[in-house]
């Protein structure tokens, strides 16, 4: 097995790095404090100055505008973003249209894909809802045609970008009684089909933007229907998750990392009883616990990507990568923490941060707790879902 990165993917990772810390870490701190969450333009002003390196099309195909670039290219890329700032990577699915390219219809990518991409137009997702989670038999939201539109009503909840997203990937229910096989996706364009949003506030990744979508007798026109109930509309989406559990790890292994930075730079520097504290056997023990358990979710994740640019399917280690960066980012952060004393808790040092935005990583595609259930039916040939 090839542990190493390509001699072009280890100068990729050096060299957006380097313009990271330049261009984009200086920011951090007073946007962190400023914005909660970031305002449109300046989310758009980001993404910009990051598309030349292949963040957002990097994971499209060429024939949809992108750049197609192998898996685990993106996942260094998104390593190095989270290392530097969760928020902003999170908030990178708001822009370049992604699942509009891998969901919807010819015809519907024509006419959105140019405007996702050149960030004049604004994407989101819209699956989870209130009382809907993991459980996507119970989605509430309903969609109903009538006549050449459908008419939606219902909320979505934790939609990153959805309190100023132009396009929405919506999942609604056709037929109640089907359960999942009863869920439709639709596209829904805010400029014709209008709906409220509010934002969330929340502990961790406090930049990136988090709403409630409220659709009240929301008409959306009979085109913009991406799959309809019975034509297994979950399928198209059931695809993506290796993808999307193993770079929601990466987000963590990044916070991880930057966490590990911190704590060797202060015990490097801080002298108590007449010597550096990175000479004690428990500093020393922190974070060689740190390192070593970072690298193993780090690994993991690795292995998915490596599946997935095999054309293979990857959902062991992308849901087991998902949930162990989330734990080892945690405890990691933690770590850091106890290497500051009481300084980790001061805003002072970036560890209090990381420590809020390794716990905000936990839900996003899924709680550990479910990742493990997915990794156990697999692996069981029987499911804890009933």
């Amino acid at each position: 097995m090839d542990f190493e990165f390509t001699e072009e993917q280890a100068m990729l990772q050096k060299n957006v790095r380097a313009f990271l810390e330049k261009e984009i870490a200086p920011l951090v701190n007073e946007y962190e404090q400023k914005y909660t969450p970031f305002p449109r333009e300046i989310l758009v002003d980001l993404i910009k100055k990051l598309l030349p390196w292949d963040y957002c099309l990097g994971i499209m195909k060429k024939e949809d505008g992108g750049t197609e670039i192998p898996y685990i290219t993106n996942g260094l890329l998104q390593e190095e973003l989270s290392r530097v700032w969760p928020s902003l990577a999170v908030s990178l699915g708001s822009g370049g249209g992604y699942l509009v390219a891998k969901l919807a219809t010819e015809e519907q990518k024509k006419k959105y894909l140019p405007g996702l991409q050149s960030l004049d137009l604004m994407g989101a997702f819209a699956l989870t809802e209130p009382n809907v989670g993991s459980d996507l038999r119970g989605v509430e939201t309903t969609a109903v045609l009538q006549g050449d539109h459908y008419v939606v009503n219902g909320q979505k909840a934790w939609v990153t970008g959805g309190n100023f997203a132009d396009i929405t990937i919506l999942f609604a229910s056709e037929d109640r009684s089907q359960g999942m096989d009863g869920l439709a996706i639709f596209l829904v364009d805010r400029r014709e089909s209008p709906f409220e949003a509010t934002t969330i506030p929340k502990i961790g990744l406090r930049c990136a933007p988090s709403a409630i979508m409220t659709f009240t007798d929301c008409k959306v026109p009979k085109e913009n229907l991406i799959a309809g109930a019975g034509t297994g509309a979950m399928n198209k989406l059931t695809g993506e998750l290796g993808f999307t559990r193993a770079t929601v790890g990466m987000f963590s292994i990044g916070i991880a990392q930057a966490a590990i930075e911190a704590a060797i730079r202060y015990a490097q520097q801080r002298v108590q009883f007449g010597r550096k504290i990175g000479k004690f056997q428990m500093i020393q023990g922190l974070i060689a616990e740190s390192v070593v358990e970072t690298e193993a979710a780090r690994l993991l994740c690795y292995k998915a990507y490596s599946l997935l640019d095999a054309g293979k399917e990857a959902i062991i280690p992308a849901c087991g990568g998902k949930y162990l960066a989330n734990e080892v980012a945690l405890k990691v952060t933690s770590n850091a923490m106890k290497v500051h004393g009481a300084w980790g808790l001061a805003e002072e040092y970036p560890v209090e941060r990381y420590f809020r935005d390794a716990r905000a990583m936990f839900p996003p595609e899924g709680n550990p707790e479910i990742q493990k259930l997915i990794v156990g039916g697999r692996v069981l040939g029987m499911s804890a879902l009933v």
